[in-house]
């Protein structure tokens, strides 16, 4: 059975309800390391690992490692089974890069991007896999300075991703718009609300994935890409949404890192709400027809461009609707699925704080004022960046 449905019907409501899973979840966060007094990026990565690792700091409950640039140090959280876990997770891990940082001369930023001038040094990580990306393309990865979130939701089959992924491209535009954070690049205010967004849709195996009629299709076009030279194995694929091959989940891609942890927080309970909705749908047999590409990538350009301050384009039905008629759709459909994870409270008390206040990228311009502006907006994140953990500046 194929059907059209734009928001939760009393199926989805009742009968599905009860046959939720509650999957566990991880997320992984890319941070800048910059001066604390100019705000520039400082390919100092090495320094604060060498702090992390030196006996003085208890040993994490999370993974942290370099990231493509030496300026960049990256996160990755521990399995968990409750937004709880994901915020004490996050505080820990961030309390501690922010120590880490600040032993080594160096700040810790969570935004999408850095506001001042590109750094002129070559900065790139010595490591194999990077070297191959460099080599292969070249300027788009010397300046790839770029900071996400990413966040993992368990999915044991495969063949059930792909149709979660399918379906779940609905939403890229209201999650692009939610997460804006990186309105400066290189000196510049962009006029966009997540830059981050345009400069990663350059490389070939990023943007919103293809939709696949089945699991057949999907290893085909896998097999296809591999064949031509595109990607040397599946972990090359950087799709909005992606099958990992290492862990059994899908992973969402398309958020610029949020400054607040609790902004994190409710992100990571919003994506996990729409897989399981839309696993509890597929499972039901109520599938959406697909949407184009060309379409989607519009709609999610669009939500780059102007954030929540805007319309937004569903690009399921075609229309273009104020930001919060189109995320409280959205809201509307995961209703049943939040219920059934306990997070509706944390979820929604994110949704009503960016539409009331504007999404990152709006704090940012917000604080670009006086003599120095950009380094203003850089201050204002070092500070946000800390809150909720042991270092956070009074």
């Amino acid at each position: 059975m194929v059907a059209d449905i734009s928001l939760s019907s009393p199926l989805t409501l009742m009968s599905i309800h009860k046959r939720y899973h509650v999957p566990s979840v991880g997320v992984e966060e890319e941070y800048q390391l910059v001066d604390p007094r100019t705000g520039c990026l400082i390919p100092n990565c090495k320094e604060v690992m060498r702090h992390l690792q030196s006996g003085a700091h208890p040993r994490p409950g999370a993974e942290i490692h370099h990231e493509l640039h030496l300026n960049q140090i990256e996160m990755a959280s521990c399995v968990c089974q409750t937004l709880d876990e994901v915020r004490a997770n996050l505080r820990e891990v961030r309390g501690l890069l922010v120590e880490a940082s600040r032993q080594s001369g160096t700040a810790l930023v969570s935004a999408g991007t850095n506001p001042s001038p590109l750094p002129e040094a070559d900065t790139l990580t010595p490591n194999d896999r990077y070297r191959v990306m460099s080599q292969q393309y070249q300027h788009l990865a010397r300046e790839l300075y770029i900071f996400g979130c990413h966040v993992h939701v368990t999915m044991d089959e495969q063949k059930l991703g792909v149709c979660v992924m399918n379906q779940s491209r609905r939403w890229l535009p209201a999650l692009q718009a939610l997460t804006a954070n990186s309105p400066f690049w290189d000196g510049a205010d962009t006029g966009y609300a997540s830059y981050r967004r345009e400069l990663w849709a350059q490389w070939p195996m990023a943007g919103p994935p293809p939709h696949f009629t089945d699991l057949a299709d999907y290893h085909s076009c896998m097999s296809d890409l591999i064949q031509a030279g595109a990607i040397r194995d599946e972990s090359f694929i950087y799709w909005d949404i992606r099958l990992p091959t290492k862990v059994p989940t899908i992973e969402f891609r398309a958020a610029d890192v949020m400054t607040f942890i609790d902004e994190t927080v409710g992100y990571v309970g919003l994506v996990r709400a729409i897989v399981m909705q839309t696993a509890a749908d597929i499972q039901a047999g109520l599938e959406h027809k697909p949407i184009r590409a060309n379409l989607l990538s519009y709609a999610v350009w669009h939500a780059a461009r102007y954030g929540v301050a805007q319309a937004l384009i569903d690009p399921l039905t075609c229309e273009t609707m104020p930001a919060e008629q189109h995320i409280g759709r959205l809201m509307r459909y995961v209703e049943p699925a939040l219920e059934a994870s306990g997070d509706q409270a944390i979820v929604q008390a994110f949704v009503d704080r960016t539409l009331a206040s504007g999404c990152g990228a709006d704090r940012q311009r917000a604080a670009a004022t006086g003599e120095q502006p950009l380094v203003a907006v850089v201050r204002q994140a070092i500070e946000q960046t800390a809150v909720g953990t042991q270092h956070a500046v009074p």
